[in-house]
């Protein structure tokens, strides 16, 4: 898959906008319209600060691979959650999975 069409799908699983992604990458939403048609390729270091908002690696975004644990612990709010559930004792996991059930039931039913 090409790198415009990886930045493409990531930035609306994200729903985000062209706006919002050029705004959290320092980059202009002329310049996201363009690698986005495949118009214009990211150099090494847009691209690393397109992988940074988009929550991913830049190995994701080349397409050498699919998307895996590294890339949801390259968003920091994830990457904080995860390594402080592995510290909780199991009855303390579990209270927090069915927590995570809840609100997965809840934002369906409000879509």
């Amino acid at each position: 898959m090409l790198i415009a069409e990886l930045i493409k799908r990531r930035r609306l699983e994200l729903e985000m906008t062209q706006t919002q992604l050029a705004a959290n990458a320092s980059l202009t939403p002329a310049a996201i319209s363009q690698f986005e048609s495949g118009t214009r390729k990211p150099s090494f270091n847009t691209l690393s600060s397109l992988a940074d908002a988009l929550k991913v690696t830049t190995d994701y975004l080349l397409g050498k691979r699919k998307q895996n644990y590294d890339d949801l612990l390259a968003d920091p709010q994830v990457g904080l959650m995860f390594r402080g559930l592995m510290g909780l004792p199991e009855k303390d996991k579990e209270i927090m999975l069915e927590f995570y059930q809840f609100l997965k039931s809840k934002n369906d039913k409000e879509t």
